[in-house]
C-alpha cells in the first residue's frame, strides 16, 4: 500500500534520536488519509542470545541494573539473557559473539537466529535479532562481568530451564527478549518431545 512522506525533521539527537514526519497513507477502502504527524524513536538495533546447554537442561541468565525499569518499578534489577547493541559494520552474529564473551566470559560454539522483531513499532524503528546458542565450555565459572568503562555490573549464572520457565509463569521475568527466547526454546523442546534438535548454524 502507498505511503507518502512529505517532510521529516530530527527533533532530538542524543543517546537516542527522535524524528518527526509529516505523512499520509493509503486507506484500506481506497484513497489517502489526511496529512498527519508521526514520530519515531531510534538508537540502533540490538542482539540477544539465549544460551542453552542441552546436556544439563540449563540456560544462562543474568541480572543487571536498568534505570528505566527502576523508574517504573522502584527496583530495576532485571533478569535477562545476554544482549547488546549493534555497532557500525557489525553483523548480528558478530554482536552475539562479542556480547556473550563480554558479559559471561563464554565463547559461542553455534547459534541459530530464532526471532527478528520490532521493539515497539508504534513509536520505534529499532529491531532485535534473537539467537538461541550453545557455548564451548559449559563448566567455565560465570560470576560478575561487564565493561567497567560503560558502567556495567552484570551477574551471570546457569539456571535450570524449568526454573527459568517458572519465573516466566510467575511474571518475574519482565524483559521481552528473554520471555520470547524462553518461550521459543520451550516450544521447540516440546515439539521434539524432549529431544533437542541440532541448532542450525548462522
Amino acid at each position: 500500500m502507498k505511503v507518502e512522506i512529505k517532510q521529516t525533521r530530527l527533533e532530538f539527537d542524543g543517546f537516542a534520536k527522535v524524528e518527526s514526519a509529516v505523512l499520509r497513507f493509503e486507506r484500506f477502502g481506497g484513497g489517502m488519509t489526511e496529512e498527519m504527524t508521526r514520530h519515531r524513536y531510534f538508537r540502533g538495533d540490538a542482539v540477544g542470545v539465549l544460551v542453552y546447554d542441552p546436556a544439563t537442561e540449563r540456560v544462562v541468565l543474568q541480572k543487571q541494573f536498568r534505570y528505566a525499569a527502576h523508574v517504573r518499578t522502584g527496583d530495576g534489577w532485571l533478569t535477562e539473557c545476554v544482549a547488546g547493541m549493534m555497532e557500525e559494520n557489525e553483523t548480528p552474529l558478530e554482536v552475539a559473539r562479542r556480547e556473550l564473551f563480554e558479559e559471561t566470559g563464554l565463547k559461542l560454539k553455534q547459534a541459530e537466529l530464532v526471532a527478528h522483531y520490532f521493539i515497539g513499532p508504534g513509536g520505534s524503528s529499532d529491531q532485535v535479532y534473537l539467537y538461541l546458542g550453545e557455548v564451548e565450555d559449559v563448566t567455565r565459572p560465570l560470576g560478575v562481568h561487564g565493561l567497567i568503562e560503560e558502567g556495567e555490573e552484570i551477574q551471570a549464572a546457569w539456571v535450570p530451564l524449568a526454573e527459568a520457565l517458572r519465573l516466566v509463569d510467575e511474571r518475574k521475568i519482565q524483559d521481552a527478549k528473554t520471555l520470547i527466547g524462553l518461550s521459543l526454546l520451550d516450544r521447540r523442546l516440546k515439539s521434539s518431545k524432549g529431544q533437542v534438535q541440532t541448532l542450525k548454524g548462522e
